[in-house]
């Protein structure tokens, strides 16, 4: 086609949106709420990942260290310790900082009583240490128990593993959600075309029956899917949006109570809307090019019966 061809033929779709308003407007909200439904999965998804990451971080491997061991000994652990690799963090807890923590827990009179009774700090030095890939939380494990100068490491194996099986179903779900909303919505969006094409098949088959080939057929309603598709993303967006802002408002107070907050929305917004744009496309430019298909590639179809 040529650059004229492509330019009338652009035109064109955006005209049959106009002329096909109703169907347009029906085909945009079916496809917009698929979108607001995936929007918001994800969205819940997402602090519910959150969630997890925060569990995890307070889920450490606490490392306590041989009260024989020298200042370049425990200097060279947390080297060691890196090394292993799988590390998100360590950080060193002296056996001052960690008995003033253990004091400050409890009552004051309890808390003389300790002090009064011995000078010595009954706790040893310690590496809190914080995995980062929960995944091969048994390999990190094994690796730090078996360096020098440690004396003992405590750790929750269960929790872990319950962590990254917890993580693992809900990518499962959100992954077969994502697929049904789509398939729903390629669906849907096919059906509302065919309808189109059922209503203008006396156009179509006189623009067949003056030489007009199946891409020059096709292609209107592929611009017409596209559009469709974008103007579907935008305002789902805004929707999701809206509704997320609003829920979080509504729980703030709850969040706040249990030392929690929301995802912020603005983070995920740009990301959000480019897939809703690349799935609002697909769907619209997918579902005209399998209905016009379905119509032009066949020999004595319904269109050329007219």
């Amino acid at each position: 086609m040529t650059g004229s061809s492509i330019k009338y033929l652009t035109k064109e779709g955006f005209r049959n949106i106009w002329t096909n308003r109703m169907m347009s407007v029906a085909s945009i909200a079916v496809l917009m709420s698929c979108l607001v439904l995936i929007g918001s999965a994800a969205m819940m998804f997402l602090n519910i990942e959150s969630l997890l990451s925060r569990i995890e971080e307070e889920n450490v491997v606490m490392v306590f260290i041989q009260d024989e061991a020298t200042e370049e000994q425990v200097k060279a652990l947390e080297s060691e310790i890196n090394a292993l690799g799988n590390i998100k963090d360590i950080q060193f807890v002296s056996k001052e900082e960690a008995w003033n923590e253990q004091l400050a827990t409890m009552e004051e009179a309890q808390a003389e009583f300790f002090k009064d009774v011995s000078s010595d700090i009954p706790l040893p030095d310690a590496y809190k240490v914080t995995i980062d890939n929960l995944d091969n939380f048994d390999e990190t494990v094994k690796g730090i128990k078996a360096l020098d100068n440690i004396d003992t490491v405590r750790e929750n194996r269960q929790l872990a593993q319950r962590l990254v099986a917890i993580r693992q179903g809900i990518s499962v779900i959100a992954i077969v959600i994502i697929a049904v909303l789509f398939a729903i919505s390629l669906f849907i969006i096919s059906n509302t075309i065919r309808l189109t094409v059922y209503n203008r098949k006396l156009e179509i088959s006189i623009m067949k029956s003056v030489g007009a080939t199946n891409n020059f057929v096709r292609f209107p309603f592929v611009i017409e899917g596209m559009i469709l598709g974008v103007l579907s993303g935008v305002v789902g967006l805004l929707l999701v949006w809206g509704l997320y802002e609003l829920i979080v408002s509504r729980f703030n107070e709850l969040l706040n109570s249990l030392n929690l907050s929301a995802v912020g929305f603005s983070g995920y917004a740009l990301p959000m809307l480019g897939a809703f744009i690349l799935i609002g496309v697909i769907c619209g430019v997918g579902g005209s090019v399998v209905t016009m298909n379905k119509y032009l590639n066949k020999e004595g179809s319904e269109i050329s019966n007219v």
